[in-house]
């Protein structure tokens, strides 16, 4: 089924047009398909997530990957104290101390 498939159950209904890397990436093919599968939707989330940091003032190095918990941030916010920090290691961030970690 389409998201479309329940309009015909919808008493209202709204539409917002956002950005495709903010808000949305697929998943609906089979792994190593290249176009919305497992892998294309891992790395729009780490580019997400490294674009909420860059903008909080961290620098990751090339090649660094650092997935933020929705614990941690659930749309860029909260990672202000953060700023200046140089990432050398990927890893997750279940609290904003977990980045010391990856320094």
């Amino acid at each position: 089924m389409f998201v479309f498939d329940v309009f015909p159950f919808t008493k209202r209904f709204a539409v917002l047009e956002v950005l495709r890397q903010e808000e949305f990436s697929p998943l609906k093919n089979a792994p190593g398909t290249g176009s919305d599968d497992p892998e294309t939707s891992r790395n729009d989330l780490l580019s997400q997530h490294k674009r909420w940091l860059e903008a909080a003032g961290v620098k990751l190095e090339e090649g660094v990957e650092v997935e933020v918990s929705p614990l941690v941030s659930y749309a860029g916010e909260g990672l202000e104290s953060v700023e200046g920090k140089v990432v050398k290691k990927s890893g997750l961030l279940n609290t904003l101390k977990d980045l010391d970690t990856l320094v």
